[in-house]
């Protein structure tokens, strides 16, 4: 019993002093964590909306090819059409040693299966047209490809895979380039909620690529996907997306391409003159030379039209921000002042539309009165044009009040202009006055809305619709769920001999 008692002792005593160890190689390692490489965004090499496409069909720094469709928010690679092929290229080479490309697309379909997929390139050349995903094989360089069908049958569709070429491999399609992959994560992205996002770093000779699965609108809930190490990459190249359709087809949207280049830590990145060539610095050197001689040239020659000014800085000879405010509220207060005199010319026909009703009115009650054969039928008529002359008599008021709050309006607004006239500048009254100008106008549209409202007509009621049986026989709910049942299994048999038929052509 002493004897395994003692080895009981030794037994957690070594226990405890490997998990303080291992707890200590833990500690240190998530204190040494390397620190983020810095990031900055490249425009040139990058696209997304609004706006995306110009007026005539072109992306800014890209060239499309093949069935690409460039629109305001993004570019259709390829439609859902049978055999179509599309891509984008970024038009000047990247030279960043590293790099982080951000691509957000979307692939929907109303197949249960898709096909071909899409594929992001980073290639010494342009692979503007081929059998790879709508670009040219024996490529060299690196593409990931969002393969949406089965070649191989193995089940293991939608996917994506990391293929690094050297320019001599073909790519191998009958085995979904499985044979070839550096890396592969199964992930369907085919018909999500939201559009699905894909971040692929190149940092020290290392791959990576994150996945957002299109479930969530958060723009950064990445995960994992794959990693490759030890890759070599070429120095310069292109960035593009391509996409191709076969047998079935899909929608293959992408929505933006953000690119940035990494700077490691304690390094700066060079300065953007630094990678404008020579040759386009001196041509912008010139242009804005040739642009300043014709602008003292021009500066000269009004001198020389207009001695009266000869003194004065040429600059003083513009509109100041001041002036231009100034002359903004001036125009607004004319804009106001016109608009009230049509609405009060407006209410003026109005008015004398009511008072003709009211005379028409009045005189046929007068006649009603004196008429003695018609006595009764007076009788009868006068509670209603009472009612009907009661409520034009409310309308001549509202509308005598409107006037009113116009008129008064009116002499707010010519008020304000001789004030501002006078000062040369925007003061705080001038501020006040288009404040009771805005009150003067909100009067003005309750006033007409309980006008409008006072004034409805009544409303006719239509007849209610008879009401429906409130249960369904059980005779007649058991045959639709008969036939129901049989339609179902029906289809399920034709939807899986035409996907049996569907075969994928390269």
């Amino acid at each position: 019993m002493e004897v395994a008692a003692a080895v009981m002792v030794a037994v957690t005593f070594l226990a405890a002093v490997l998990f303080r160890r291992s707890a200590a190689d833990v500690s240190a390692d998530g204190s040494a964590s390397p620190e983020a490489p810095h990031r900055r965004f490249e425009y040139k090499y990058s696209f997304k909306g609004p706006h995306l496409a110009q007026p005539d069909g072109s992306i800014p720094f890209w060239i499309h090819t093949g069935n690409a469709i460039p629109s305001a928010d993004q570019v259709r690679i390829t439609p859902s059409l049978r055999s179509q092929r599309g891509s984008v290229w970024t038009k000047n080479k990247v030279s960043f040693e590293h790099w982080e490309a951000e691509v957000t697309f979307r692939v929907s379909g109303r197949s249960r299966m898709g096909a071909d997929g899409l594929a992001v390139w980073f290639t010494s050349a342009q692979g503007l047209d081929g059998p790879v995903y709508g670009a040219t094989d024996l490529w060299n360089g690196v593409g990931i490809f969002f393969d949406s069908f089965d070649n191989d049958g193995k089940k293991n569709n939608p996917a994506l895979l990391v293929v690094g070429n050297n320019g001599k491999l073909v790519y191998d399609h009958q085995n979904d380039g499985t044979t070839q992959a550096l890396g592969t994560c199964l992930r369907d992205f085919r018909n999500k909620p939201y559009p699905v996002r894909a971040k692929i770093t190149y940092y020290k000779k290392t791959l990576t690529v994150m996945i957002n699965n299109g479930f969530t609108p958060d723009k950064e809930d990445y995960e994992f996907c794959t990693k490759v190490d030890n890759m070599v990459l070429p120095s310069e190249g292109f960035f593009g997306i391509s996409a191709a359709t076969g047998g079935l087809a899909d929608d293959h949207d992408v929505l933006s391409f953000l690119l940035f280049r990494l700077t490691e830590p304690g390094q700066q990145p060079p300065p953007p003159e630094s990678e404008i060539p020579k040759e386009e610095k001196d041509k912008y050197q010139e242009e804005f030379q040739n642009f300043q001689q014709e602008l003292d040239k021009k500066k000269e020659e009004f001198q020389k039209e207009h001695p009266d000014v000869q003194g004065e800085p040429i600059e003083d000879l513009y509109e100041s921000v001041n002036d231009r405010e100034i002359r903004q509220i001036f125009e607004g207060q004319n804009r106001i002042h016109l608009e009230i005199k049509q609405l009060n010319r407006q209410l003026a026909m109005i008015l004398d539309e009511q008072r003709r009703y009211v005379s028409v009115i009045t005189d046929e009650i007068a006649k009603k009165g004196t008429n003695a054969e018609s006595g009764q039928v007076g009788m009868l008529f006068i509670p209603q044009l009472s009612s009907v002359l009661a409520t034009q008599q409310d309308v001549l008021r509202n509308l005598n009040e409107l006037r009113n709050s116009f008129f008064e309006s009116l002499k707010q607004i010519g008020s304000a202009q001789h004030q501002g006239q006078a000062t040369g500048m925007g003061t705080y009254e001038t501020i006040q006055h288009f404040n009771d100008i805005k009150e003067h106008l909100h009067t003005v549209k309750r006033d007409v809305e309980h006008l409008v409202q006072r004034n409805v007509q009544k409303v006719v009621k239509c007849p209610e619709v008879p009401p429906m049986p409130s249960c369904l026989s059980i005779v007649h709910f058991t045959i639709f769920i008969v036939v129901q049942s049989v339609l179902f299994f029906c289809y399920i048999m034709y939807k899986s001999q035409q996907e049996a038929a569907a075969k994928k052509f390269f």
